[in-house]
């Protein structure tokens, strides 16, 4: 069995193995975002209109900081390892921050979205923003006008460059893979009327973490950073196209996972996917493992907002171990993800990918 670096703190600590200082590679990444935020403000688009671009402002000093930046970390320093050194320059190291801060505006649009559609009300440990004072359903203007300030800040930095097209395209995959993710996860509910149980399959699991949470969030910054690097176009292989959709379905399982069993100080998402009756990990695999008591049980109470009913779901996981079940299965993930990492040719990748997988391994939020 390979050895496993647990990560016991809710830290950042992406690429452990391969980063001598993470605290100041994300430093850096961060003194990067005033800089961005006027670039995007100072556009000819918006300078015509300034109460606009006095309001994206605020919205973009709102959504952009806290979490954890793990997707625009990627880019930057993936770049930074997969470069051979004496390629390596300090220009293409800023284009870098500045295409990270892109990706994470494509997360901001997401998860502005994500809130409305699921209600929520915590993001980053702070009120979501929907629920800011003047804003309600307008953040789904919000969340569109971030989008194409984002292609903006694409076509300004990088247009004139031969990798803009292949940008684009990145974007716009990732874009529309999130968007067919995310109406399978908004379509995965249970309704014991209609008694859909069909839903709970780990092919649908699949087909939602691969295209919802593996593309955008692995993918996107990986390829995106092999753009900037020279001869990159070389590492982008199909072997490292699925390993990155293979820590997204990780990623995915931990969440579903989180959502019943982890702290909302924490993980700083509200906790709700028993209450909507959500297809997860967790309860396509209790119906797997129920008997047909436990499965009358499951379809009585599972998408309730019942407390009762939401603590008969919890203790019918515990009667199923499902805890055990799994730290078993995240195990097995990890050195299946371990060993294909070890497969790769680049050696500087290997260790950004495996402090990437080892950052993810027993996360807590």
């Amino acid at each position: 069995m390979q050895s496993h670096v647990v990560l016991l703190t809710p830290t950042v600590i992406l690429y452990k193995m391969s980063v001598p200082n993470v605290e100041k590679e994300k430093k850096a990444f961060q003194d990067v975002l005033p800089e961005f935020i006027d670039s995007v403000v100072t556009t000819t688009k918006i300078k015509e209109l300034p109460e606009v671009a006095t309001w994206l402002k605020q919205v973009l000093n709102y959504v952009l900081p806290g979490g954890k930046l793990s997707r625009g970390l990627i880019t930057s320093v993936g770049y930074k390892m997969f470069e051979e050194p004496e390629y390596f320059s300090e220009s293409t190291q800023h284009d870098a921050h500045i295409l990270g801060w892109c990706i994470q505006m494509m997360h901001a649009v997401f998860f502005v979205l994500d809130d409305i559609a699921d209600g929520g009300t915590m993001r980053h440990n702070k009120t979501c923003w929907h629920l800011q004072r003047s804003v309600g359903v307008y953040a789904v203007n919000d969340a569109l006008m971030i989008q194409q300030a984002m292609m903006d800040m694409l076509k300004i930095h990088f247009g004139k460059l031969p990798i803009y097209n292949d940008l684009i395209s990145y974007f716009n995959e990732a874009m529309y893979r999130a968007t067919m993710g995310e109406h399978l996860d908004l379509s995965s509910n249970y309704n014991k009327h209609t008694d859909n149980i069909e839903i709970f399959n780990m092919g649908r699991l699949h087909d939602t973490a691969v295209n919802k949470t593996g593309c955008y969030s692995f993918k996107l910054p990986v390829f995106a950073a092999l753009l900037l690097v020279k001869n990159g176009r070389q590492l982008a292989t199909t072997e490292l196209n699925e390993l990155c959709y293979g820590i997204g379905r990780l990623m995915q399982v931990q969440d579903d996972y989180l959502d019943v069993y982890g702290t909302e100080t924490i993980t700083g998402k509200n906790r709700r996917d028993i209450q909507e009756g959500k297809a997860t990990w967790l309860s396509a695999t209790a119906l797997q493992l129920c008997n047909s008591a436990q499965l009358s049980i499951f379809k009585e109470y599972y998408g309730s907002d019942d407390l009762e009913h939401v603590q008969r779901i919890k203790q019918l996981y515990d009667e199923l171990n499902l805890r055990h079940v799994y730290e078993q299965y995240e195990l097995k993930m990890y050195d299946d993800l371990l060993h294909q990492i070890n497969e790769l040719p680049h050696e500087r990748g290997r260790k950004l990918l495996t402090g990437i997988l080892n950052s993810c391994f027993k996360r807590v939020k």
